[in-house]
């Protein structure tokens, strides 16, 4: 009997060492994200910048990734912060179910739901998740009533290397304000910093690692300046999140941000990025983090003798992976040649919108400010590549208008900033893409400064606050205007241009005549 308690002994012994030796050893867990992807499921074209993106590419690069980490015993999370939905004209048609199968082939193992996600209804919202292979997640969001959540709170992982893992989703209260179920009351929020409050230390206890996929925003105070809170806020309130995963604001985060003890991560969005960020842990302890950006396939313009234009990669090339290009094109998601509405005139546009102002600048930048409730918006010309001819309009003639996936940022901007931004627009001249529409302003162009400024009537006070809306193009520093890429505060809507003029034909049959006279270039 003495013998059979000893070997017993001995027996718990030894396996109690080996749990604490395999407890302590080196492990590696690499997260892969990306944020505000809005149904960029193909490579597109900005000014300057052609055929970037797309998850073809993408699938390449995490397959990469993945094959690294693997062949290192590590282990892969990938993750998005939210948004996927409402961009592409090719998703949109679809309903986003591109992007859905694009990101399940890619492997996708959770992202959060994002305000956008119920643009198409929750008919399209419902098929989207129950096709998704990935989990949508938030802890904060119920259907009418509040008692169903519209996804699952969290989901928890054991990983090969013996790690446990939750992730936990938390959406921003502004979607109450900006989503199309919110405005029609069909969802119930609850305060997402509570809602992390009660369940992070419940997740804590059961896992090596908490990471939150978070489409809260992130801002450099702790909340956006139409005041809710942003990612920053969220570890000063909230102990015991490892990771943040954001979307919500298109931040290209170049390293990580660090409150506390919780790493904050975001990319600028719509697919143009992916974010890595490794985790060397020895047990359930953080020992090292490395990180590294990846742009997919954006490119330099260069131009050589005889003004030849040409474009090299940012970084190196990334092939589009074949499996995922057949299955992309294998949706039909054409643009609708049916009618929508009828213009009584022309309306010019191309490259005289780079030197004057037009009136379909004028209805262009006046769509973007009533739908944003801003009281200045402003897009540069070179977007707009050509013109509308008297008679039918169909959504295919939109987007000959304004073929780029461009969307409406809105910021809230000092007069002074507003002169400075106006003051770089006065001294580019006429005749470049960079040249302003604009709508809410009232100004005078003459030897390259901007005069006799007026906002709503009254003379620009370089005090005052202003919300001002533009597109992402110039949003993102494009045609010059580091300015505006500079701004800390900018959200971005989502809201695509051409949605928007489509939208508004649709419902209002045609494009209503402006006043004009918002700029006098005095030569």
């Amino acid at each position: 009997m003495k013998k059979l308690f000893i070997a017993t002994l001995l027996f718990v012994s030894f396996f109690s060492l080996s749990a604490l030796v395999n407890d302590n050893k080196d492990r590696l867990l690499t997260v892969i994200y990306t944020n505000d992807g809005h149904g960029m499921a193909w490579s597109f074209d900005e000014p300057e910048n052609p055929k970037i993106g797309g998850l073809a590419a993408q699938k390449t690069l995490v397959d990469r990734i993945r094959a690294e980490v693997q062949g290192k015993g590590g282990d892969v999370l990938v993750l998005s912060g939210g948004d996927i939905t409402l961009g592409d004209p090719r998703s949109n048609v679809c309903k986003n179910m591109p992007m859905i199968h694009g990101m399940n082939l890619i492997g996708y193992d959770a992202m959060a739901i994002g305000n956008h996600e119920f643009d198409f209804g929750f008919e399209a919202f419902n098929n989207m998740q129950k096709e998704a292979k990935f989990d949508f997640l938030t802890a904060n969001i119920y259907k009418e009533g509040g008692t169903q959540s519209v996804g699952k709170e969290y989901v928890e992982k054991k990983l090969s290397s013996g790690l446990s893992v939750a992730i936990l989703g938390v959406t921003t209260m502004e979607s109450q304000n900006i989503s199309t179920q919110g405005l029609a009351g069909n969802i119930t929020m609850t305060d997402p910093v509570e809602a992390a409050k009660f369940r992070v230390p419940l997740l804590k206890k059961k896992n090596d690692l908490v990471i939150v996929v978070s489409h809260l925003g992130y801002y450099d105070t702790d909340r956006s300046f139409d005041g809710f809170y942003g990612d920053n806020y969220l570890p000063k309130a909230v102990q015991g999140i490892d990771l943040i995963v954001g979307g919500h604001t298109s931040r290209q985060l170049e390293s990580p941000v660090k409150v506390n003890d919780t790493y904050i991560v975001q990319t600028g969005g719509m697919g143009k990025w992916v974010g890595r960020i490794d985790f060397y842990l020895q047990g359930s302890k953080i020992v090292k983090t490395e990180y590294k950006m990846y742009p997919i396939n954006l490119k330099e313009k260069k131009v050589k003798e005889g003004n030849k234009v040409t474009y090299g990669f940012v970084d190196e090339e990334i092939p589009e992976d074949k499996a995922m290009l057949n299955m992309l094109n294998g949706f039909k998601c054409e643009f609708s040649t049916k009618q929508i509405g009828k213009l009584d005139r022309d309306l010019i546009g191309g490259d005289i919108a780079r030197s004057g102002e037009i009136e379909l600048g004028d209805i262009i930048t006046d769509i973007m400010r009533e739908k944003t409730g801003t009281e200045i918006a402003f897009m540069n010309a070179g977007s707009i590549r050509q013109g509308l001819t008297k008679g039918p309009i169909t959504e295919k003639d939109i987007y000959s208008v304004f073929p780029f996936n461009d969307t409406v940022y809105v910021a809230e901007l000092t007069g002074q900033q507003i002169q400075e931004v106006l003051d770089y627009f006065s001294e580019s001249g006429t005749g470049v893409g960079g040249f302003l529409q604009v709508s809410g302003i009232e100004m005078k162009v003459f030897k390259g400064t901007a005069l006799e400024i007026k906002v709503g009537g009254k003379p620009l006070d370089k005090k005052r606050k202003y919300k001002v809306s533009f597109n992402s193009f110039i949003a993102n520093g494009g045609d010059g205007y580091s300015m505006l890429r500079d701004l800390k505060s900018k959200k971005d809507t989502a809201y695509l241009v051409a949605t928007l003029l489509i939208d508004h034909v649709t419902v209002k049959g045609t494009f209503e005549k402006t006043t004009g006279n918002r700029l006098k270039v005095v030569k």
